[in-house]
């Protein structure tokens, strides 16, 4: 991506010439008054002329006799700035914006220039309030540049959506912007969205612009879409009109890799894994279960034994039935844990029996409802770490990509994409279709008579690490219906 934008204005000096005569004659006098202004801005054209030729003592120099021309003008202010800027004199730079926006707060150039000034040293946030400010004023001009400013800025600071959104309002406000178009095709690029890059690409070629960028991405594109020959008339073009170029060299050499195209999509695709572990780890973080204890009523002393053991039963079967413990909402994929209020009696039931879960081997001689109906949420509370813990990492296939794109975006070999998602070669993938990441059996449901050495064989995993990722003891009891972790949970990602 090219760099920010900075709108500096470079006027002309204009003079206003009285005339009047002398007593008594018609010879005229002439007395000439340079308004300050004028000659102000003249002098910060001549000062950013200097500065692009590399002479910054006379870019200076300039500066500082402008300053003494027009000392409230906000653009002798705001130019001294980027003055300041280009020389590596941050805290001046900083100094001299404020004194233009203290000289005139709704200047739009003043607040442009220190939005983007703000970027370029990393206060994402405070630029963009500048720059929005600036295209808020309603005189203001430059608003597509101001808008591209902030998609520049967004990618700087891996915020891909909001840029996406801040150029298509670039183009939407100058439809011939070709910077614009350009980044908004590249942006797609990153995005593996190719018919998007395209078609963009193809707006900025047919408003008659042709660079050395523009070939080089419309190259890759061809290239990852699988389009060729066109890739090759198009590397043909590049190496016959801008031979000397450093995209031509690039492809030349076939480093493509080194490109400003391929770099942008790299940070996008590590952009996307920060997000998605991020997203996993959440997950990982979520499951949690809280048992809140309530201070046993004080008991009677005539009171009787059996009535209490009855209410003891049915409390137990009033939480089954009316208060479940895990909430699954489909959509989410998600599981969530409420809070439970429980009785003493009911907690101290439920804790013997989750801990006899774990450690011993169930009773056989036990049917009675209430006993069954507390080895299920004693399951439950076993397996509390296990739920949501872990989920395969996936990617939701959008228009116009394929699995090969979506190989090359996570950086997963094609083949295992295949062999995770029993799929051949010649398979489609369909807008809307979840393509897994990684290997999705993840867990081993246990059924009567599994062991832990049965599940190892099974799956050719050593028993020592079913016993570490399940945090097991070697010989625990394994309880149909339980989930069996296959991965290392803290390892398990792209």
């Amino acid at each position: 991506m090219r760099h920010l934008l900075l709108a500096a204005s470079v006027l002309a000096m204009t003079g206003c010439v009285t005339e009047s005569v002398y007593l008594g004659s018609d010879k005229p006098v002439v007395e000439k008054r340079i308004n300050n202004d004028d000659a102000a801005r003249t002098r910060v054209s001549l000062a950013l002329k200097y500065l692009a030729s590399g002479d910054s003592s006379q870019a200076k120099y300039n500066l500082e006799r402008a300053v003494g021309f027009a000392p409230k003008l906000p653009e002798v202010h705001y130019t001294t700035a980027y003055y300041y800027s280009a020389v590596g004199e941050v805290e001046l730079a900083k100094k001299s914006y404020l004194r233009a926006i203290e000289l005139d707060p709704n200047d739009p150039n003043t607040l442009n220039n220190y939005g983007v000034f703000l970027c370029s040293n990393g206060e994402y946030d405070e630029a963009q309030e500048y720059l929005l400010a600036a295209i808020a004023i309603p005189s203001y001009i430059r608003v597509a540049e101001s808008y591209e400013n902030l998609a520049l800025c967004a990618i700087e600071n891996d915020h891909f959506s909001e840029a996406s959104d801040f150029l298509i309002s670039s183009v939407k406000h100058s439809p011939l912007r070709g910077s614009s178009l350009l980044n908004l095709s590249s942006l797609y690029y990153a995005k593996s969205d190719f018919h998007k890059a395209e078609d963009l690409l193809e707006r900025y070629e047919n408003s008659g612009r042709i660079s050395s960028r523009s070939l080089l991405l419309s190259y890759l594109i061809q290239s990852n879409m699988g389009h060729l020959e066109k890739a090759n008339t198009v590397a043909k073009t590049l190496q016959q009109t801008y031979r000397t170029s450093y995209e031509a060299l690039i492809v030349r050499e076939n480093k493509l890799v080194d490109s400003e195209f391929e770099k942008l999509r790299e940070q996008y695709r590590k952009s996307e894994l920060r997000k998605l572990q991020k997203d996993l780890v959440k997950d990982v973080d979520k499951p949690k279960i809280k048992i809140v204890k309530r201070k046993a009523p004080v008991q009677q002393a005539n009171e009787n034994a059996a009535t209490t053991s009855v209410e003891a039963s049915e409390q137990k079967n009033a939480v089954i039935i009316n208060a479940p413990l895990i909430k699954i909402t489909p959509a989410e994929d998600k599981v969530t844990f409420n809070e439970v209020p429980l009785s003493a009696n009911a907690v101290a039931a439920l804790e013997q029996e989750a801990e006899a879960a774990i450690i011993e081997k169930p009773k056989t001689k036990k049917a009675k409802n209430e006993e069954a109906a507390s080895e299920k949420i004693a399951v439950v509370i076993a397996d509390r770490k296990e739920l949501g813990m872990i989920e395969p990492p996936y990617h939701v296939v959008k228009k116009g990509e394929n699995l090969f794109s979506i190989s090359v975006k996570y950086n997963v070999k094609l083949q295992k994409l295949l062999e995770w998602n029993a799929l051949t070669e010649s398979d489609q993938v369909y807008s809307g279709t979840k393509v897994y990441l990684n290997d999705p059996n993840v867990y081993h449901h246990v059924v009567e008579g599994d062991t832990l050495f049965s599940i190892s064989v099974k799956y050719n995993i050593l028993m020592k690490k079913l016993v570490e990722w399940n945090e097991l003891a070697t010989d625990a009891y394994l309880t149909p219906g339980r989930k069996i972790l296959l991965v290392n949970p803290k390892t398990y990602s792209l």
